[in-house]
């Protein structure tokens, strides 16, 4: 659904969308969302863009590897949305604070849904976890460390087992 810039009347225009986003995250499926947004005229081709978003995407835990729900409720829109050929003017810039929260975009239309995704995106960690206190896999023989505890040893490996056990004569010499 793309929205013409000569439709959005000076007042601005308010949009509510509803679909299914795909971020194209690894190990993250295609999610339903819901958005408001409300794109506004102002000077120059600028657009100021308002509203909120909300989606369940699932995730993969970083840890463990387990698909969880990662519920965003109203993440906020707040920025303004520029053309292109600002961007590309000769000579330096130097960027101002209102800088940081510009977007850009390029040619007559804007697409809602794709200013949505970047939005969603920005309120995904970027490393996922279901749980803060989740122990993740053991790196030797791959047990969830959540569900049951293994034999391994984890902690404590004498130097000829550690392939890193060089590295600790290098940093940290042994006293003689």
């Amino acid at each position: 659904m793309a929205i013409k810039i000569n439709d959005i009347p000076p007042e601005g225009l308010t949009v509510q969308v509803e679909n299914v986003i795909d971020l194209q995250i690894e190990g993250a499926a295609p999610a339903p969302f819901s958005a408001t947004i409300t794109i506004k005229p102002e000077e120059n081709g600028i657009f100021h863009v308002s509203g909120k978003a909300s989606a369940s995407p699932e995730l993969e835990c970083s840890r463990c590897l387990k698909r969880f729900a990662f519920p965003i409720r109203d993440a906020v829109m707040e920025f303004d949305l520029a053309p292109e050929r600002l961007v590309n003017a000769p000579g330096e810039h130097e960027l101002g604070p209102g800088d940081m929260d510009m977007e850009f975009y390029r040619g007559e239309e804007l697409e809602p849904e794709e200013i949505i995704r970047e939005q969603l995106l920005l309120a995904v960690p970027m490393v996922p976890v279901h749980s803060p206190d989740c122990k993740g896999l053991c790196p030797i023989c791959g047990t969830d460390l959540n569900e049951a505890t293994c034999n391994c040893r984890r902690n404590g490996l004498e130097h000829e087992e550690s392939p890193f056990a060089v590295l600790k004569k290098i940093i940290k010499p042994e006293k003689e």
